[in-house]
């Protein structure tokens, strides 16, 4: 299997941001082997912060076609993660791939799956892997969570573009005069902040 590349929970937010709202965007991330619930987890609520959309995490290996299908529409345009912890078997995939067309929804769909998991959909369920495309990325081993120097990089770049710095943000925020833009949500998560949003 080849490498993808590792994607914190912010760069992920990031792209299905940049992919608009109603992208009906289909993302493949493949989890850690070690803390893969606590890194899903973080992963969660790390969208719902940045996005400001609902996330909902479904299981696949619970799920019957027809619940999942109720489920993915209501709402349609939250972001829901489709988690396979038990590698499902062949014939599961094969039956989701028939039944593709209603699992298509506006929000964005993300598949949180083992390496193994991944290979037995890409053999068995070709349609769905064609939705994915080139969005396979696998969990950043940090758990989710940007490096120090990408935390103070991208802060950097926040500052830069807006012309603000950490403590006027910080005080907009505590103010109630900060925008809830996406861009001042994430900034208020990578200092630290989240209980300003």
């Amino acid at each position: 299997m080849p490498e993808f590349p590792a994607q914190s929970s912010v760069e992920l937010s990031r792209r299905l941001e940049i992919r608009g709202g109603n992208s009906s965007s289909w993302v493949a991330v493949l989890h850690p082997i070690a803390d893969a619930q606590t890194v899903l987890d973080g992963l969660r609520d790390d969208l719902s912060s940045l996005l400001q959309k609902n996330t909902r995490i479904l299981d696949l290996d619970t799920s019957s076609f027809e619940q999942l299908r109720k489920e993915l529409h209501q709402p349609a345009d939250d972001i829901v993660i489709l988690t396979a912890v038990d590698e499902l078997p062949p014939e599961k995939w094969s039956a989701l791939d028939l039944m593709r067309s209603a699992l298509e929804r506006r929000g964005p769909l993300i598949l949180w799956l083992s390496p193994g998991a991944f290979t037995t959909l890409s053999e068995f369920a070709p349609n769905i892997r064609s939705f994915i495309g080139p969005s396979i990325f696998a969990a950043s081993p940090e758990g989710g969570i940007m490096t120090e120097e990408e935390r103070k990089n991208r802060l950097g770049e926040l500052a830069l573009h807006y012309e603000l710095t950490d403590a006027e943000i910080v005080h907009r925020a505590e103010s109630g005069e900060l925008p809830p833009e996406p861009e001042f949500v994430e900034w208020l998560v990578l200092l630290g902040r989240g209980d300003l949003i």
